[in-house]
């Protein structure tokens, strides 16, 4: 898949507020991404009716992002409401 992850200082920002087990989980939930984008624990998804992507942290946090290229610029980082709005 990617080679590259792009962190835009905003979602920078983001993850440095969350309880650091959920940073520490969006760091290994990120690798498995890279090795493996069909990981069973990513419940990652296509986003409907956007060009993005939408991965698991935990039950309750997800992660979006857009392919660049050959890299993954990371676009959003929370809860799942907050994040994806439902």
């Amino acid at each position: 898949m990617a080679r590259n992850v792009i962190l835009p200082e905003p979602v920078v920002k983001d993850i440095n507020k969350l309880p650091k087990e959920i940073r520490l989980k969006f760091l290994k939930q990120l690798e498995i991404l890279l090795k493996n984008p069909a990981h069973p624990s990513l419940r990652h998804e296509k986003l409907e009716g956007a060009d993005a992507w939408a991965f698991s942290i935990t039950m309750d946090y997800r992660a979006t992002y857009v392919l660049i290229g050959e890299n993954i610029a990371i676009t959003a980082v929370g809860t799942h409401k907050d994040v994806l709005g439902n």
